[in-house]
């Protein structure tokens, strides 16, 4: 069995497309998902859309389809609650962009997507946006990857935050996003795999499109991680000509990307 997963397009259908057209030149996979936040934050949400539409491609909602569904609730998460005054009038052009038949697609995404190999329940590989319990906390890579990413440990393994989020975690694998990073870590049992952003870079400022693949072999699964190239000026100057508000806020991720 092999599972191709992907997170955090952002309105970035050239990142989209990339990565699609990637996952489609290997080998056959059995499902392709999106683990959430589909639209808010690049040049052309609506084809973003067609895009997962066309490829068969199963989804998940992150906090971004929240913030589409419900455009006048403030986040709960005070991360992005700081931000709103960006972000609302951004979400409403997604809005405006959308068809209603888009928007009730993206509304019927469920929270989670459990695919099982067997029928033994801790061989399972559950996908996410954030976490099993909530669409904001973020899990962070490793403890070395932290270390190299802030110089310190932001959140240990007994964090009690994670430690909540976590708690019920049945299945072996985690699949996620929301962090824009590509990392594995070991928390317990359980092995949890950013599978990374397709756009709006991370910590790194690195402007690759990211995706994974999970293959379930003898009774084990085995990931590989992949970073794909795509025509970032691109989309860096379809956002510049469009007319969505505060684009300065979603540019300033591309970090030194030439504009």
């Amino acid at each position: 069995m092999r599972i191709a997963i992907f997170s955090d397009v952002h309105g970035n259908p050239y990142a989209c497309e990339a990565v699609l057209i990637s996952i489609n030149s290997i080998d056959h996979c059995d499902e392709i998902v999106f683990a959430g936040d589909l639209c808010l934050g690049g040049s052309d949400p609506a084809k973003c859309v067609e895009l997962l539409q066309e490829g068969g491609v199963k989804g998940v909602y992150g906090n971004t389809e929240e913030y589409i569904k419900y455009p006048e609730w403030m986040p709960k998460d005070a991360n992005h609650a700081r931000k709103w005054d960006k972000l609302q009038p951004a979400v409403k052009w997604v809005r405006s962009k959308l068809s209603p038949q888009q928007l009730d697609w993206i509304n019927s995404m469920p929270f989670a997507h459990t695919i099982s190999p067997t029928s033994n329940p801790s061989d399972d590989l559950l996908i996410v946006h954030a976490n099993p319990l909530d669409i904001e906390l973020m899990i962070y890579p490793n403890h070395m990857e932290q270390q190299k990413l802030y110089g310190k440990i932001i959140q240990h393994d007994d964090d009690p935050a994670l430690v909540n989020v976590l708690r019920g975690l049945h299945a072996n694998i985690l699949a996620f996003g929301h962090f824009h990073y590509p990392s594995q870590r070991k928390w317990r049992e359980n092995t949890l795999v950013n599978v990374a952003s397709c756009s709006l870079p991370g910590v790194d400022f690195d402007p690759t499109a990211h995706y994974s693949i999970f293959t379930f072999l003898n009774g084990k699964w085995s990931i590989e991680q992949y970073d794909v190239e795509y025509d970032v000026k691109r989309e860096l100057e379809a956002l510049k000509a469009s007319d969505m508000p505060s684009k300065e806020f979603f540019l300033a991720y591309f970090g030194n990307q030439d504009l």
